[in-house]
């Protein structure tokens, strides 16, 4: 429990990681003169930590710190600095922590560890761009709220709203990004494994972030959220996939958890279960029970037909992880049978009810 005085100083920090976020960043990054150096000085602070870590890290994750140097460069200093981060770390990796002396023989496995390492730097720099963007947008939006309902009692609750929410918003989704990449590190085998995962997390929940963006990070649709999180998964073919239940306006973290938790879902059905073959397919089935004014119940049912028997896996890795704990309230089941995975997620959903999407909501009931 906090004393007196650490309450104030919490409250300091918090008042300080908004300044940052909100005022300091999006200025740094529209000056050149300052965002290249800090880009640079970022990635000589990673290169550094990197080669202390050397006798720890394994060589089959080379790139570790450098995801990270590139991830804070494109938050902090913007694009083009990332993007130099990026071809300093390209060249510096291979030189110092690849196979080989020096820019020597180039084998496949360093043209494939180089290779992902270019891609996934590009989606991770796409990605906080197109963060960035909205970020800029909603703190936009907000000053004009301000000279809107400046002398409005009820537009000066609605602009609190707005802060609390663009303020919890961010830190979840920076927060989230730094633990994907750490922990995607973390459970890959190699370099090409490590991409291609991490590069799948970061676009589901891409797809949600931009579901919520578009209603001001109120929230996101429950069915426009499954339809997109999955329809990149889906095989050709008829009857692969279908989904049904009622539509309603969930809250984003619950979005972000619900998308990287159907990712996980899809890519095991493509990897080992319904859609792995030509005749399997998926079926997503959800209700909704309206608790009181704030909170419903919400329960999702993955059903997979058709396909192999499946097992459960003898390893306990990130995407199970993401599965069985992706919603911390939530209870989640899965059952490994002879047609593929079942899986049920039950949880308690709080309700958003903005002026925005309050009569959308109660329509449901």
């Amino acid at each position: 429990m906090l004393d007196g005085g650490a309450v104030p100083f919490v409250g300091r920090m918090v008042q300080l990681v908004d300044n940052l976020i909100e005022r300091v960043f999006p200025r740094l990054r529209r000056r050149a003169r300052y965002a290249y150096p800090a880009g640079i000085a970022i990635f000589v602070f990673a290169a550094l930590t990197r080669m202390g870590l050397s006798r720890w890290l394994q060589d089959t994750v080379p790139f570790l710190t450098f995801f990270l140097a590139i991830l804070v460069t494109a938050l902090v200093a913007g694009t083009g600095p990332a993007l130099l981060v990026t071809a300093a770390s390209f060249f510096f990796s291979w030189y110092f922590f690849l196979p080989g002396p020096g820019w020597g023989e180039i084998t496949p496995a360093t043209v494939v560890a180089l290779a992902s390492f270019a891609v996934l730097s590009f989606f991770i720099i796409a990605v906080v761009h197109l963060l960035n963007r909205k970020v800029e947008s909603l703190v936009n939006e907000r000053a004009r709220n301000e000279a809107l309902f400046q002398d409005s009692a009820l537009g000066e609750l609605q602009l609190e709203q707005l802060n609390i929410e663009l303020r919890h918003r961010l830190k979840n989704t920076f927060a989230v990004i730094a633990g994907l990449v750490s922990q995607s590190a973390r459970y890959s085998r190699d370099v090409d494994g490590f991409a291609q995962s991490l590069a799948g997390r970061l676009s589901a929940m891409g797809n949600a972030m931009d579901l919520i963006a578009t209603r001001s990070f109120v929230g996101a649709s429950l069915r426009e959220l499954i339809a997109e999180t999955l329809k990149p998964l889906v095989p050709p073919g008829i009857q692969r996939f279908e989904m049904g239940g009622p539509d309603t306006i969930i809250p984003g973290d619950v979005a972000s958890a619900l998308a990287l938790t159907l990712h996980e879902l899809g890519t095991n059905a493509i990897k080992y279960g319904a859609w792995s073959d030509a005749r399997g397919y998926v079926s997503v089935k959800w209700t909704l029970s309206k608790i009181d004014e704030d909170e419903f119940s919400f329960e999702l049912v993955w059903n997979e037909q058709g396909g192999p028997r499946v097992s459960a896996p003898e390893r306990r890795g990130l995407g199970t992880t993401l599965i069985d704990s992706g919603f911390p309230t939530a209870q989640v089941e899965r059952e490994f049978n002879e047609h593929g995975v079942r899986c049920r997620i039950a949880a308690i959903v709080k309700q958003t009810t903005t002026r925005r999407t309050r009569g959308r909501a109660a329509s449901l009931y």
